[in-house]
Formats: structure tokens, sequence, C-alpha cells
């Protein structure tokens, strides 16, 4: 059996070495630790710094940013500045001396009765002008505003001539109303460049004109004819030509047909018959141009349609025109299957003898006298 010797003061030293190390260990990892720490709290003190600073350079920017528009606002503005002046003070004065009025009235409770008298004046100022600015109507605004205005001015007027007499009276009276007398002359009153002499001129005209064109529109509703439909709807109808504003025997305004040179008279109301004066003047043409008068009555006469065409129309082509709208308009209803040379004149617009001449083309096809259209 074999024995193994320890010697104590070697253990003792051993152990001792062996703490130490140990705590050198702990204490490493300590130091370590705190310098962790350490730097861990400068990088956030440096981020906080910046953060600082950055914020303090964005308020500084702010700052100067609202100065120049304000500043800008100033330089653009100085007439709105100046006048805001003209319009607090007054606003002011009238309120203070309102409000001690409704107390002396209505006790404490008085005191707010600038808000009916002033308050609404003001209310409705406002209104107008943003009702302006979007465009909308802001005529009974305008109409609160002076409403309110004089309600305003009476109880000031009021207030200092019981206190003072007329001249106090009339001094707050005008104070209580000069400030929205300025805004509205300031803000609400229309803005518009002054126009030349010839645009008022211009403008002038086409009033008149308007006006003159609408009273003979009411006129020609007025003597109009109305075409019964198979529906029973009514539909009017005029006889185009040419007319005038004139006064009847009683003064009152109505249509005269106008004879006006270089136009026709085709407007005219007078008899359907063929007039002997126009008849006259139409063979005075055909001799002048070297053809023989007619030796029957008009439209009785078999006589050739190019040979009165070329007389009176022009061309042969003109007169074929100007029958195939006359014969497609009897044939829509619009004329009479015998129209007259009235009627013919009136539809087509034209002269009375060439109107002589498309009836003569007409009825000289049928041979009896009888206008030749389809049934």
């Amino acid at each position: 059996m074999s024995t193994r010797f320890t010697d104590p003061r070697a253990a003792r030293a051993a152990a001792r070495g062996e703490a130490e190390r140990v705590r050198a260990e702990a204490e490493s990892v300590r130091a370590e630790t705190r310098r962790a720490v350490a730097e861990d709290a400068a990088r956030r003190a440096r981020e906080e710094r910046a953060e600082r600073e950055q914020r303090s350079r964005r308020r500084a920017a702010e700052r100067r940013q609202r100065l120049a528009s304000a500043g800008g606002w100033i330089g653009a503005h100085p007439t709105e500045l100046l006048m805001s002046v003209i319009v607090v003070v007054p606003a002011l004065l009238a309120w203070s001396a309102m409000a001690a009025y409704g107390v002396d009235i209505y006790g404490p409770l008085g005191g707010v009765l600038p808000l009916f008298s002033e308050g609404a004046m003001w209310a409705f100022a406002f209104s107008v002008h943003l009702a302006r600015r979007q465009g909308r109507p802001t005529g009974w605004l305008h109409t609160g505003v002076w409403t309110f205005a004089a309600v305003n001015a009476a109880l000031n007027f009021l207030h200092g001539f019981g206190a003072s007499g007329v001249v106090t009276g009339l001094v707050m009276a005008l104070v209580s109303v000069g400030g929205v007398v300025a805004h509205q002359l300031i803000t609400a009153a229309p803005m518009r460049t002054r126009r030349s002499r010839a645009e008022r001129e211009a403008a002038r005209t086409a009033r008149i004109s308007q006006r003159r064109r609408v009273r003979m529109e009411r006129d020609a509703v007025r003597r109009s004819v109305g075409e019964l439909g198979a529906d029973g709807s009514i539909r009017l109808r005029h006889a185009p030509g040419t007319v005038t504003l004139g006064r009847g025997p009683l003064g009152a305004r109505r249509l005269r047909d106008a004879v006006v040179p270089g136009l026709p008279p085709n407007g005219s109301q007078r008899s359907e018959e063929t007039d002997p004066g126009e008849q006259l003047a139409a063979e005075i043409g055909r001799w002048l141009s070297g053809e023989s008068a007619p030796s029957e009555p008009a439209g009785t006469a078999k006589t050739d349609s190019a040979t009165s065409t070329a007389s009176d129309s022009g061309t042969t082509d003109e007169l074929s025109e100007l029958v195939a709208r006359t014969r497609r308009a009897i044939e829509a209803g619009e004329l009479n299957p015998r129209p007259s040379r009235r009627a013919v004149q009136r539809h087509l617009g034209i002269r009375a003898t060439t109107a002589q001449e498309v009836l003569r083309a007409l009825r000289g096809r049928g041979g009896d006298g009888r206008a030749e259209v389809a049934a």
C-alpha cells in the first residue's frame, strides 16, 4: 500500500494563486463592461447632441421662412396693412361703447350686446367677402350688411344722444359704421378695369340692339298664327319678311312692314292678288329685253317656260330649280295645290316677277291652268 504526501504550504500557495487569477479575470471583465457602458453613453450623448443641433437648425430655418413670408406679404400688401388700422380701430371703439351701453340697460349680461349689433354687421361683411371669392351671389348678403349697419348706427346714436347730445350721438354713429364701410370699399367692391370710350359705345349699341330685338320678337309672337297638329299641339307660324317697330293708334309698339332698298318685299302683308303695277313692271322689263308681252292675263297663258326664264330669272336652270322647290313644297303640304303668286314669292324669297314666271312654268306644264304636282 502506497501513500502520497501533500505539502500543505504548497496547496495553500496554489489556492492563493488560483484565487488571484480568478480575481484578475473578474476585474478585467468589470473593466471591459465599464468601458463598454462609457462608450455607449458617449455615443448616446453624441446622437442627442446632434439631434438637438438639427432641431435647432430646423427651428431657425422655419423662423427665417416665417419672417420672410411675413415680410413678403407686408411688401406686397402695404395698402391692406394700412387700411386694417382704419377697419380695426373704429370696430374696437364701437364695440367697447356698445358693451358699456348694454351694461347700463341690461346689467352685467348686457355686455354681450355688441355681439348683436357689431357682430351681426361684421358677420355679413365677411360673408360677402367669402362669397365673392367663391363666385357666389352676394345680393342678400349686402342687404344684411347695410341693414345691421343701420341698426348699429341707430343704437350708437341713441347712446351718444342720451349721454351728451346730438353731436356725440352723430360721432358715435359714424365711428360705429366707419370700419365696415372701409372694409366693403377695400374688399367687397367689384374690381374691373376701366373700359375705353370705343368699348363703352360698342356695349351701349349692343344693349340697344338687344332691347330692340326682344321687342320685335315679342310683337312677332303676338301677331303669329297657330298651326294645329294632329296631336292637338300648336306650332306658331310667322310670315317672313322685313319689318320695323312702329306705334299704333294708342301708342303701343307693333311691327310694321318695311321696304328696304336692295331687299325683296317678301314680308309684305298685302293682298294675294297680282299687283297691276308689278305686272306692268314685268311687261316693261320683258319689252326692254327684246321679248313680246304675253297676250293673255298672267297665270292663264300657256307660255314656254324656257323663254320666261331667260327674261326674268336669268337662266333656265335657275327657274327649273325654283319650279322644283315649289313642287316639293306643294307635295309636302307647305303650299296649296293652286298657290298664289304671293305665297310662292314668300316661300322662295324671290321677286314678284320671278314668282309669276314660276307659276307660269308650273301651270303651263298641266295645260289646263292647274299645277302639275304629285298626289
